[in-house]
């Protein structure tokens, strides 16, 4: 069996349970998002509202990608919501808790990811008391409150409600960031000639060095976002000199892979090593049956989101961060 309290809030799961003595079936299922857990019980958000099963009486809870919302290939059908709750998973922060259905992160400064509010729907009190709330306890970590807001399809984070709350509040956006996904059938394979990859399932010293020299580490921390989802490979490509010049981490989710940390030496850019890594990732994720990737960039990286668009990924939403 396997422990509700490892199964971390926000994930969405099937829980096989046994059901009260003489009752016919003797097993059932629910599926939905966890909602709460702890060493009594296990409260899933299932269709048809919250169902509460009792430690004892659960017989596995697995893992299962997010239900689509509409018609087409999975990285398609996929909602805003649920592929944010899904990344969020790919990218855990050291201190994170639910305040409703608003997730607040904390991991000391490290990536503003990790360190954001990130509204999934109705927090449970009025917007302007819950944003009090996440200024208070950002104000105690010595943080400054950010929110992780899904832009409307206009771009403009003042005609969501949130946003044009926020903005009242004085918040302004910075970082607007584009979400892309793509089939990893329609990633193209590794090509000959092309320079290896290494692919290891745990975090290196080499690793953590080379992904030190694009951003601030925070010593500690780092290593614990990094390897703090259900599962993730590290990939990294070694110049001449045998140092290494590109690296890349895939996170592992039941149907979906995730890229992210992506990063090229500056002297060793025009060689094709991100397209490298990028098709690394994509054979990956074919050879362990994960049919969707989904990665995050910064939308005025146009290099960047031209090399992925030319390997099949395309706009799924836009997410900004606004920030006092």
């Amino acid at each position: 069996m396997t422990s509700p309290v490892t199964v971390p809030v926000g994930r969405r799961v099937v829980v096989r349970y046994r059901r009260p003595a003489g009752s016919h079936p003797p097993l059932t299922d629910v599926v939905g998002v966890v909602t709460a857990a702890d060493d009594e019980s296990l409260t899933v958000e299932g269709p048809r509202g919250p169902v509460t099963v009792r430690r004892a009486d659960v017989v596995v809870v697995k893992a299962v990608p997010p239900a689509p919302v509409r018609r087409g290939r999975p990285h398609t059908a996929i909602g805003s919501t649920d592929l944010e709750r899904l990344m969020a998973d790919g990218w855990r922060a050291v201190e994170e808790e639910w305040e409703g259905d608003w997730l607040l992160r904390a991991s000391s400064g490290f990536t503003t990811r990790g360190n954001s509010v990130l509204p999934l729907g109705d927090p449970g009190l009025p917007v302007e008391a819950a944003l009090d709330r996440a200024e208070e306890w950002y104000a105690g970590r010595g943080l400054p409150a950010r929110v992780h807001l899904v832009l409307p399809p206009s771009g403009d984070a003042a005609d969501d409600p949130l946003g044009a709350t926020l903005i009242t509040r004085g918040y302004h956006v910075v970082q607007p960031t584009l979400v892309m996904t793509a089939g990893a059938s329609d990633i193209d394979p590794l090509r000959e000639g092309a320079d290896p990859v290494t692919v290891e399932a745990t975090l290196s010293a080499r690793w953590l060095e080379a992904y030190a020299r694009q951003r601030e580490v925070v010593p500690g921390v780092t290593e614990q976002v990094l390897t703090g989802s259900a599962g993730q490979w590290f990939l990294s490509v070694a110049g001449r000199s045998g140092q290494i010049v590109a690296v890349a981490r895939m996170s592992v989710h039941p149907g979906w892979a995730g890229l992210s940390a992506v990063w090229v030496d500056p002297d060793s850019r025009g060689r094709g090593l991100g397209r490298a890594v990028l098709h690394a990732v994509g054979l990956l994720a074919r050879q362990h049956r994960l049919t969707s990737v989904y990665l995050q960039v910064e939308a005025d990286h146009e290099a960047a989101v031209g090399l992925y668009e030319s390997d099949g990924f395309r706009r799924h939403h836009a997410y900004a961060y606004l920030t006092r």
